[in-house]
């Protein structure tokens, strides 16, 4: 059912989708929560103007509450502040009766289900605003406002999700003149969940509950899409995937750190005790090929955001596949277990070499050592070598490489250098530079040269 509600002393016409005809208590708080969002008028009150019971019971709720300011909507009082660093709304009675907390969120930090949504049906869209609602009645529920751009408009179109406090979500708002929007979980015919997947997924997680159903689209030609469950079972939070047909293809059952298999939670604490743990799964497939999937963060100094490792484990806990940030291709280092015409081929080119370590890339092997005490790199595919980067002293570059340093980049330093030697004989020599001086242009460069110091303009 649509219905048009005109928010007063605000030009724009929401049309409300919701699962049910008849507006509850909770749509009209989320009528509140809009007024809210665009600072919509209300009548002025000072905390003199406030019930001294609607007061008393709002500072024991919210002890040492920052920033307080009271108004009145209609006959209720609400007050914005902020509490534990975050910015707030609560609403009361007039007899003191608390009845709705609104609570600013981290966009970064989003509900799972909600974030699995929004990723799969607006991820070209711009989250705005995140917030969460606590109701007297225990009908919570998560706002999240996104940006939409469009090509005709100077300004993006603001669309409002609405969540139940499971993630699933009830209701969304679009802006007057928006096209018409299919809201999967709401309107969408397809949307439901075969009886062969349900019949499947009930007789191999029996009792299970909090069930959400979402789709993957196109896991291969032939099948449009799987149909995924998220769920809690036996205390756990369990994700399931299915054919449409029911065939059931893999499970991933979250775990806490302290209770991964030691293999795997001894590696962690060995090489990564100072990251975040963000995701750690055992994952269950038909094929037999168990393993677990590890997710970790790094935040440093002066980052946006954090670098991010993906750890791959086989059921025996051995680190078989590792994915990180590019900028960390030379730290953070890894072992895997490579073939033994790997190895072969490594132990006859560089004898000797010293603190050797292991990774997959796309099929192949990437090898970081000590050879001849500088820091190299050598990639090797199942049975040849393919490359090898061996860093270089910033102040003993390859001399022809270095005049024309001096003669055209004489306002950059070069912080970084490295030598590559290839199979395909395209050598070459790169290095990084870094302005001495603010300027409008690049403040870092990245070169490349042939492998007899001529720059090459195109890399």
């Amino acid at each position: 059912m649509k219905i048009k509600y005109k928010l007063h002393d605000f030009s724009t016409t929401y049309i409300i989708i919701m699962k049910n005809p008849i507006m509850s208590f909770k749509s009209i708080i989320c009528v509140f929560l809009i007024a809210i969002s665009f600072n919509l008028s209300g009548q002025n009150s000072s905390s003199r103007d406030v019930p001294e019971v609607v007061e008393r019971n709002f500072n024991k709720k919210f002890p040492r509450a920052e920033n307080v300011s009271w108004d009145k909507i209609d006959t209720n009082y609400k007050v914005d502040c902020f509490f534990n660093a975050r910015g707030t709304y609560v609403e009361y009675s007039p007899t003191g009766k608390w009845l709705l907390t609104v609570t600013d969120m981290d966009v970064e930090n989003l509900y799972p289900p909600i974030e699995s949504y929004l990723n799969e049906h607006f991820k070209k869209d711009k989250i705005v605003v995140f917030e969460q609602a606590v109701t007297h009645d225990r009908k919570d529920y998560f706002y999240v406002q996104i940006a939409r751009e469009d090509k005709d408009r100077e300004e993006p179109w603001f669309i409002e999700l609405f969540f139940d406090k499971t993630g699933n979500i009830e209701q969304v708002k679009t802006p007057e003149g928006f096209k018409d929007l299919t809201v999967v979980g709401i309107d969408d015919p397809n949307n439901q969940t075969p009886a062969e997947v349900i019949d499947a997924w009930q007789k191999k997680f029996p009792k299970a509950e909090e069930i959400k159903w979402t789709k993957k689209d196109k896991p291969n030609d032939s099948i449009p899409y799987d149909f995924i469950g998220t769920f809690i079972f036996k205390e756990q939070k369990t994700r399931a995937e299915f054919l449409p047909n029911g065939k059931w293809i893999e499970t991933r059952i979250e775990f806490k750190e302290k209770d991964l298999y030691e293999p795997v939670l001894n590696y962690i604490e060995e090489n990564h005790w100072f990251d975040d743990l963000k995701i750690a799964e055992k994952v269950t497939t038909s094929n037999r090929k168990d393993f677990y999937y590890v997710k970790l963060e790094r935040f440093q100094k002066g980052q946006f955001r954090p670098y991010v490792f993906e750890l791959y484990f086989d059921k025996m806990g051995k680190l078989t596949k590792a994915v990180r940030d590019q900028e960390l291709k030379n730290q953070f280092l890894l072992t895997v277990d490579v073939p033994p015409m790997v190895a072969k081929k490594f132990n006859s080119r560089f004898s000797n070499a010293s603190d050797v370590k292991w990774e997959t890339k796309e099929g192949g092997w990437i090898s970081h050592f000590i050879y001849r005490e500088q820091v190299t790199t050598a990639e090797f595919s199942d049975t040849a070598w393919i490359s090898t980067i061996v860093e270089q002293d910033v102040k003993n570059v390859y001399a022809p490489v270095q005049r024309i340093l001096d003669n055209d980049y004489s306002d950059y330093r070069i912080i970084y250098a490295e030598k590559g030697t290839r199979a395909d004989h395209k050598d070459y020599y790169y290095v990084e530079l870094i302005s001495k001086k603010k300027k409008e242009g690049d403040q870092k460069l990245g070169l490349f040269f042939d492998k007899t110091g001529k720059l090459k303009k195109d890399n």
